[in-house]
């Protein structure tokens, strides 16, 4: 899947992102113009009649609409046989999710519980249980709505006669009633969850369990203050002793109090993390050091079979810009349970780390000259050129980048290390590494061949002796640091992404400029039209200034730029823009450059007017060299 491409009526304008495999995708309904989320669905086979179920499934919770519900729109298909992919169509919801360090004050958790508890009493209104209530599938709007998200554990109950039997449960132990680790869930588990869930909202903790995973009501803390009545009735073992979730709305909106007496809430940057997947062996026990995963049991009438057998439905892990949930004045924000240190580190800072640290020359002994150039292309980039005869045979290069590793069929765990390797496709071999538990970080190695009939091994062995030294410094330990450091003039210290405003990308149908695709450092930007086929990329460029015979020179805010009419095909143009003059490392002579590239024109379209007057905006906007 790319950027661009079209899932039934739904283009792909960004993804993947996390998702348990990596399958969620931003999109926009090219009927009707809306943002959407598609989550791809793991059937147990690739058959007509499981999807059929799906689309079933999915077309009746869509019928289902809530304000506090994340609203289901469709299921469509991809592909045709063994190689199709399937995808729930979901509501597009800004805002972010929960599952971050947070304390609230227990009258703000009270106010999110009432919309979660409203939310809940609907669903099981219409039979349906969602069986993984927890912080990381609740998402609050800007407008301090929550939102329930993430069906892809729910059941229906009461015996309904279209749901197919035996499916497996996916809960999360921390969250989770005693009788869902049975495989025995009912409505009720669902106010056990949203009770310790707010729990953990307010103290920063999950409810210390005993036996029978049942929670110690000795060993509430005090800090719940107002909540401790309705906290210790919804976390009751038995569950007929607890609530409906319609009296749990009634008893949180007490003691929330009005919504126009909580403050302003401020946004901070986070992603949700990575969840993983225990069998039923694998559960874990009451007493303390719980990991934070998600638990697959037997279960009956699964409502969506979006995982199968022993692959489990993960929950949605889509990167948000998450609200900071102020509490108590003073107040630390406390870590999730059981989260470690994560490795989402292991690139570190973007603007002195060493991507020429991840290629060693000696490694390519089957050709002549192997040559390590540190600046061809973007600052996240390095190649090493081999060579025969002085002339360039194969580009091996390491990229750092921003999305986490793609879907494939292969991948191999090397210490810390997942390694994603795909078959060649022409004359290009890739791989995609990245630590394990990094979240929005990876490194791809490709191997491409310019000359293709003097290739002297094939390009995949050669990608992979790139990946074997790859792999050995990531497990190492964070990549080493640049020495020396990247000039303060240097385009690596400005963000690529605020060289164009949304009134310079009015000019380009369609271009919607708050929803750019960032890539890694912000030295990269990309914006795609929903409603053609323009693209815009503005990224950075170095080393020496591109050649083409169709190229021609011109000035833009005093720096020197050439335009290269379909430089990347029919309909495009290529302006690059020159920043400043350097000396590298190797003492050889190079440029720093803005290039900007404007698609899908057209044959008869003129993209090098637009391209240009584009690029003089970002050359106007760029500081002095």
């Amino acid at each position: 899947m790319r950027r661009g491409e079209k899932v039934g009526k739904y283009r792909l304008t960004k993804g993947p992102v996390e998702g348990g495999r990596g399958a969620v995708w931003f999109a926009v309904d090219t009927e009707l113009g809306r943002s959407v989320v598609l989550k791809r669905a793991l059937l147990e086979d690739n058959s007509q009649a499981d999807f059929d179920e799906l689309l079933a499934e999915a077309r009746a919770l869509a019928k289902f609409s809530h304000p506090n519900v994340v609203t289901l729109y469709d299921a469509v298909r991809a592909g045709k046989g063994r190689n199709a992919t399937f995808w729930l169509v979901m509501e597009h919801v800004t805002g972010g999710s929960l599952d971050v360090p947070v304390k609230l004050a227990p009258e703000l958790a009270a106010h999110i519980g009432a919309q979660i508890a409203a939310a809940l009493a609907a669903l099981h209104d219409k039979g349906i249980v969602h069986c993984d209530v927890k912080p990381g599938n609740i998402v609050i709007t800007p407008d301090r709505v929550a939102k329930l998200t993430d069906f892809g554990a729910a059941y229906r109950v009461d015996g309904s006669e279209t749901i197919t039997p035996n499916g497996p449960v996916s809960l999360t132990p921390f969250f989770a009633a005693p009788e869902a680790f049975r495989g025995a869930p009912e409505r009720a588990s669902d106010v056990f969850s949203l009770g310790a869930t707010m729990y953990w909202l307010v103290t920063g903790t999950p409810p210390m369990r005993g036996a029978g995973r049942a929670v110690r009501m000795e060993a509430i803390s005090p800090q719940v203050g107002p909540l401790g009545s309705i906290l210790t009735a919804m976390l009751q073992r038995d569950p007929g002793a607890r609530p409906t979730a319609a009296q749990a709305l009634t008893a949180l909106t007490d003691i929330a109090g009005p919504p126009d007496r909580f403050p302003t809430l401020p946004m901070a940057p986070a992603t949700t993390p990575y969840t993983d997947v225990l069998t039923r062996g694998e559960a874990p026990t009451a007493t303390g050091g719980l990991p934070r995963r998600t638990a697959t049991l037997v279960r009956h009438r699964p409502l969506l079979l979006a995982g199968a057998a022993a692959v489990t439905v993960l929950a949605i892990a889509v990167p948000f810009t998450v609200m900071s949930l102020g509490g108590e004045d003073g107040d630390k924000a406390t870590p999730a349970p059981g989260r470690t240190a994560t490795a989402a580190g292991f690139i570190g800072d973007p603007r002195t780390v060493d991507p020429c640290a991840l290629l060693k020359t000696t490694v390519f002994d089957r050709y002549e000259v192997a040559e390590l150039k540190r600046d061809e292309g973007n600052f996240n980039r390095c190649d090493v050129n081999l060579k025969e005869r002085d002339e360039e045979v194969v580009d091996v290069r390491v990229e750092l980048d921003a999305d986490s590793l793609p879907e494939a069929v292969t991948r191999k765990t090397k210490g810390r290390v997942t390694v994603v390797e795909r078959a060649a496709e022409g004359d290009e071999c890739v791989r995609a590494l990245a630590v394990n538990g990094a979240r929005g970080n990876s490194l791809r190695v490709t191997a491409v061949a310019r000359q293709p009939a003097e290739v002297k091994q094939p390009l995949c062995d050669t990608a992979d002796a790139a990946t074997r030294f790859a792999v050995n410094v990531l497990n190492r330990g964070e990549i080493p640091r640049r020495s020396p450091d990247l000039p303060s003039n240097s385009l690596a210290h400005q963000d690529a992404c605020t060289l164009l405003d949304a009134k310079t990308l009015e000019k380009v149908p369609g271009i919607d400029a708050q929803e750019p695709d960032v890539g890694f450092g912000r030295w990269d930007c990309q914006w795609k039209s929903t409603t053609s086929e323009y693209e815009v990329d503005l990224r950075f460029d170095q080393g020496d200034l591109p050649s083409d015979k169709n190229a021609r020179s011109t000035r833009l805010s005093d720096h020197q730029a050439i335009v290269m009419p379909e430089y990347e095909g029919p309909g495009s143009c290529r302006v690059e823009v020159v920043h400043r003059d350097y000396t590298g490392l190797d003492r050889v002579k190079g440029t720093e450059r803005v290039a900007l590239v404007l698609k899908g024109a057209g044959r008869k379209g003129r993209p090098c007017d637009l391209a240009t007057d584009l690029a003089g905006s970002a050359a106007a906007a760029l500081p002095p060299a």
